[in-house]
């Protein structure tokens, strides 16, 4: 298997205004190739995780002959890989992977999938099932949910050094609302913080937050009780939809879904939150029109790094998968599109044009981003982005007060143009922005 890889250096501009230690660090994509497994089967990755030192990409990988989901873990050093397929019509997930290239998962069981070609499948009752979401460092804690093959309610858990433990949850009365199964999702680094959620009648999964007790036990926090209601109607709690959908590797951040009631529509448009686990602080974004992001765009986060960077995805008119456009929010700024970032990286304005482009990992120092989209042939493309200093060096662009002009043009299959097309045109301004114009 080969991958392509695109390097992008600063223009002299850029390394002008952020001085030389910024010169010397380039923005690059990793773009996965399609991988072939031992039965001579090709599969598209879906990259879901990249590993802190950057090395492994990890997800799931679509079988283009069954049209289900198998699994992945690639070195990127080396190029090798595992790729496997999946047990049954429900296919495989892959959301972790470590320094060591071991990927946590599922494949009809919970399960390690690892770089030298093994799986480790987790051990479980007859007519049980086991989903595995995260896992510390060191695989000695592993969190996830197991639920009865006839029903479906799950319950969160968590695996340590092997042995399965069931999760503390809240009664009803506790939270004040019905629910129906929960689910641990992501653990810090050592695997001393746990955040998941609760099942509600609506399944918009209000956060639970789990911390290690020196007994070696785990103690909930209801945090979902300190702002969620059913119905939004409740003094004090007015959120409608309070999910995590991400958790810093050191513990300290959640990245999580809102949305409010509203007596016009019932429902506001979903918008981003952070939530800081040491201090308590929630900060909130709504597309307001004033930035980068259309007014009253839904958004969605999907992870935060341990400086608490968010990155996700807006959707363009509506909820559908294929209106995705990647996003990325630093602490301290307004949430912006990742092509605004990384302007020269041609491919993250591609895959937004298509609109499928989901940035779904982040890594603990917020410098390497990834994701899937789809390509212009509507096949999917695993992706780690490195945006280097990229960030700093458009900020210093726009800081410089120039009108912004247009440095370039694409058509919709990413040949450069010389002159505007008739049909969909992807523009990039000298101050970073990337926008689409359609030509009579």
């Amino acid at each position: 298997m080969k991958i392509s890889t695109t390097k992008v250096l600063l223009t002299a501009a850029m390394a002008t205004m952020c001085g030389a230690a910024y010169a010397q660090e380039s923005a690059s994509i990793t773009v996965l190739n399609d991988m072939i497994d031992d039965q001579g089967v090709t599969y598209q990755p879906c990259v879901q995780a990249v590993s802190p030192n950057h090395r492994y990409a990890a997800g799931p990988a679509f079988n283009m002959e069954t049209g289900t989901f198998g699994m992945f873990v690639y070195d990127i050093e080396t190029g090798n890989y595992n790729v496997q397929a999946a047990l049954d019509d429900f296919g495989a997930d892959i959301r972790e992977v470590n320094n060591d290239g071991v990927a946590t998962g599922y494949n009809e069981q919970a399960c390690f999938l690892n770089i030298d070609g093994t799986v480790d499948y987790f051990e479980a009752e007859e007519g049980m099932s086991t989903i595995a979401r995260d896992a510390s460092d060191d695989l000695s804690v592993t969190v996830g949910c197991y639920y009865l093959t006839n029903g479906y309610l799950t319950t969160a858990c968590v695996w340590k050094d092997g042995e399965r433990i069931d999760l503390p949850v809240p009664t009803d009365e506790e939270l004040g609302f019905e629910t129906n199964g929960s689910s641990a999702y992501y653990t810090n680094s050592d695997g001393s913080v746990i955040v998941g959620y609760v099942v509600d009648n609506f399944s918009t999964n209000p956060l639970l937050v789990w911390h290690l007790q020196d007994d070696g036990t785990y103690q909930c926090d209801p945090v979902c009780a300190r702002y969620f209601s059913p119905d939004g109607d409740v003094e004090g709690r007015p959120y409608m939809v309070f999910a995590p959908q991400g958790m810093s590797r050191n513990g300290r951040y959640v990245s999580l879904n809102l949305a409010e009631a509203s007596a016009e529509t019932m429902i506001t448009e979903q918008f981003l939150g952070r939530l800081d686990l040491e201090t308590g602080e929630l900060e909130t974004y709504r597309a307001d029109g004033n930035g980068e992001i259309m007014a009253n765009a839904e958004m969605s986060a999907t992870q935060v790094s341990d400086n608490g960077t968010i990155i996700g995805y807006v959707l363009a008119g509506g909820w559908v998968m294929q209106q995705r456009s990647a996003i990325i929010w630093q602490k301290g700024e307004t949430p912006r599109m990742l092509a605004s970032i990384v302007p020269e990286v041609e491919e993250i304005a591609l895959y937004d044009s298509i609109g499928f482009n989901t940035a779904i990992d982040i890594t603990p120092d917020g410098r390497y981003i990834a994701g899937f989209a789809m390509d212009d042939m509507y096949n999917y493309k695993g992706f780690v982005l490195d945006i280097g200093s990229a960030a700093t060096a458009i900020k210093a662009v726009k800081a410089s007060g120039e009108e912004a002009v247009e440095v370039a043009r694409y058509a919709i299959n990413g040949t450069r143009l010389a002159a505007p097309a008739k049909g969909v045109n992807i523009v990039k301004m000298s101050d970073g922005t990337v926008k689409k114009v359609f030509v009579k």
